[in-house]
């Protein structure tokens, strides 16, 4: 069970990240916000126990990504909020990482998802299989299309500027 000492601090370490992994989902600064929000109330509200700190965030994140989706599915209006993506963008060390992860952003929310969560959360292909309620094969599969059409960007933006 979490104390409220260390629910505090939990929340705290994860709330940018979560924030974060909604934003991709569903580009929306508010709604981002509120399935952030809705992943530390399920925290604070259920006092689940875990493992370790690790157990702890990846359920954490699995709440966030799906209270995104389902915010997602319930209403397909969302359009990309620019501003909260470049304010995010803004995070990055290094520009290239910024033009990525727009980039990212960009992609349709099937691809986003498993690349948010493979690269930037450094989860395998069978733990983000898991979350997603898909085979291992469907997501190594959106994985690799994924890379081609951040490749094809990417590309498409060099030649543009150069």
């Amino acid at each position: 069970m979490v104390s409220p000492d260390e629910f505090e601090r939990i929340a705290r370490e994860n709330e940018r990240r979560l924030y974060t992994n909604a934003l991709f989902i569903l580009r929306s600064h508010a709604d981002a916000e509120d399935a952030a929000e809705e992943a530390i109330y399920r925290l604070f509200s259920r006092k689940p126990s875990f493992d370790s700190e690790e157990h702890c965030r990846a359920w954490l994140i699995r709440v966030t990504v799906n209270t995104a989706l389902k915010m997602l599915k319930r209403n397909r209006r969302y359009t990309a909020d620019s501003e909260a993506l470049e304010e995010a963008a803004k995070e990055f060390e290094y520009p290239e990482q910024s033009e990525i992860f727009l980039a990212v952003a960009k992609l349709d929310e099937k691809y986003r998802t498993v690349v948010m969560l493979y690269y930037y959360e450094e989860m395998t292909a069978a733990e983000i299989a898991k979350i997603l309620s898909l085979t291992t094969s469907a997501v190594t599969t959106r994985l690799s299309r994924a890379r081609e059409l951040l490749k094809k960007t990417l590309l498409k933006g060099e030649n543009d500027n150069g």
